[in-house]
């Protein structure tokens, strides 16, 4: 019995190719191809190379030896390399009754999909009696992560928000901090899941009936209040907008800007070290140990100056795993102990890190750029570290600009003799004079039941700058200076400036301060001297600085 049986497609009655189709297809007793491509080609006078196209476009081929387990039906191939191909798959099913399986698996899929979305849409519904949400009113971190959910155009339709692993930009730098701020939204009741979520966004029992539990990165939500969907977004937004100006924040903001800064700049470098890890060949996943030494590493260092040593890292463990020949979850381990271990060393010999600029294939997220572009109003995010930009509390600003360096002394020594626990104080030298440091001077006293009395010789050295801020140059400049003061020597140098001070200036002192340096340094910034002064009104108004 031949092995195929021939059908000529309709349309084809040359009986060239009705002859070309039988020969290219008849076999020899034991299975293999009687005719050649070649010698076909040279009896029908074809290029060897249309051969099987021609056979292929005008008939098809059923094998009489390989049929489908469930019709019976022989299989069809349209070329000898169909049929080459097929021999380790002599048992199964032909196309057509494949087809009819998957059609019928697709019936029940959507069936019960049909069932599990009248489930959503009976048991979430969007509720429409609620409070309005005000910016103000929220924590800092809350009222952020809202305005992100909810601000860009390309990731919010009619007050719903598009999925977090659909968006275009990212909520925020890292998965893990997109899931965190999520739930913490959710669970204070500031956003609700929409009824529209895909059915993959709930989580479903083994009888596919609804679970109380979502996937906040796959689901869509919605702004809590009442009105329309889009109208509480709006609102919303201009609410934030009113408020997101630094000297407009509450104070509950300020009192919680360091640590959400802290928060975001952790998820920044925490990123920045998975994807360039990542570029190595190496897969990392962080853990707590990567949040502690990155959150170490911020307070000394800006974001910028971060990436450097996360740099520094990922290029060192590519090389300890080609040394190695470790494994690549070793080699990705060890970048975090390596960031940790340059991070001490930096800090203790009191190097110049240099500040990287962000990767232009890691955009920032919108919640990094509404918090460092907008709010903050930086230029450069990369070099900026809190301790350079003081927080002020709304309404607690002073007009500096209206006082010259000398009356700013005269303020501070004032401020200092009217507290409590100062005494002997002075205020000695001419403003402009040479005073090694000491513009005002006083005894700090401290008075202890069990202990007695002591007390420290403190140095106040005051910068009315209001142009630049003070950097680690002008910290040490200070100590060289009171060193001349040796008779009895100072024990404490305060800085008091009218502006702030440089992230390096900050970890200068911090090491000083750490490594036993007398005099110990204090830095009273306009921040601090605001907020010293506006419980001391008297002074504000006498200085004329409000």
């Amino acid at each position: 019995m031949p092995e195929f049986e021939i059908e000529i497609n309709e349309g084809e009655d040359r009986d060239d190719l009705a002859e070309l189709c039988g020969m290219y297809w008849t076999t020899s007793e034991d299975g293999s191809f009687t005719y050649t491509v070649e010698a076909l080609a040279k009896r029908f006078g074809e290029p060897s190379h249309r051969i099987s196209r021609l056979v292929s476009k005008s008939c098809f081929a059923r094998s009489t030896s390989r049929r489908c387990s469930e019709c019976n039906q022989g299989f069809v191939y349209k070329s000898r390399s169909e049929w080459n191909s097929s021999t380790r798959h002599v048992s199964g099913r032909c196309r057509t009754c494949i087809q009819a399986e998957e059609q019928r698996l697709r019936k029940e899929r959507e069936r019960a999909n049909a069932e599990m979305r009248n489930q959503v849409l009976q048991l979430v519904t969007v509720v429409d009696d609620e409070s309005e949400i005000y910016a103000e009113d929220l924590d800092m971190s809350a009222a952020f992560v809202l305005a992100a959910l909810l601000e860009d155009a390309e990731e919010i339709s009619q007050g719903i928000t598009t999925p977090v692993c659909d968006r275009t930009d990212r909520l925020t730098p890292t998965p893990n901090y997109d899931h965190k701020l999520l739930r913490d939204v959710s669970s204070l009741g500031l956003v609700k899941i929409h009824p529209s979520s895909s059915l993959d966004a709930f989580v479903w029992e083994e009888d596919r009936t609804l679970g109380e539990a979502y996937h906040p990165a796959r689901a869509s939500f919605y702004l809590c209040g009442s009105g329309s969907l889009a109208s509480r977004a709006d609102a919303y937004l201009k609410n934030f907008a009113q408020t997101l100006s630094r000297t407009s924040w509450p104070d509950r903001w300020v009192d919680r800007f360091s640590a959400f800064w802290f928060d975001v700049a952790t998820a920044e470098c925490e990123a920045y070290l998975v994807y360039l890890l990542r570029q190595h060949g190496l897969n990392f996943t962080p853990g707590q140990k990567t949040d502690e030494v990155l959150r170490r590493a911020l307070k000394w260092y800006s974001i910028g100056q971060v990436y450097y040593f996360i740099w520094r890292a990922a290029k060192d463990s590519t090389a300890y795993r080609a040394r190695e020949r470790v494994s690549a979850k070793q080699a990705a381990n060890s970048a975090v102990t390596r960031i940790s271990t340059d991070i001490e060393r930096a800090y203790a010999n009191g190097w110049q890190v240099s500040t990287f600029r962000r990767d232009s294939r890691l955009p920032l997220s919108t919640l990094s750029h509404i918090l460092f572009r907008r709010a903050l109003e930086l230029d450069d995010p990369m070099s900026y570290s809190p301790a350079g930009l003081p927080m002020r509390r709304a309404g607690l600003e002073l007009a500096w600009e209206n006082i010259d360096s000398r009356v700013f002394e005269q303020l501070i020594f004032q401020l200092v003799a009217e507290t409590d626990g100062y005494e002997n104080v002075e205020w000695l030298m001419h403003t402009n004079a040479p005073d090694h440091g000491r513009d005002v001077s006083a005894f700090r006293t401290r008075r202890d039941p069990l202990s007695g009395h002591s007390s420290q010789r403190v140095a106040i050295q005051c910068k009315h700058w209001l142009t630049r801020p003070i950097r680690d140059v002008d910290v040490n400049s200070a100590i060289v200076s009171i060193s001349h003061w040796d008779s009895p020597p100072f024990d404490v140098l305060v800085i008091a400036t009218s502006g702030r001070f440089t992230a390096d200036a900050v970890s200068w002192i911090e090491r000083h301060n750490s490594g036993g340096g007398r005099p110990s340094v204090e830095m009273w910034n306009d921040a601090r001297l605001e907020l010293l002064l506006n419980e001391r009104l008297h002074l504000v108004r006498a200085y004329e600085l409000r």
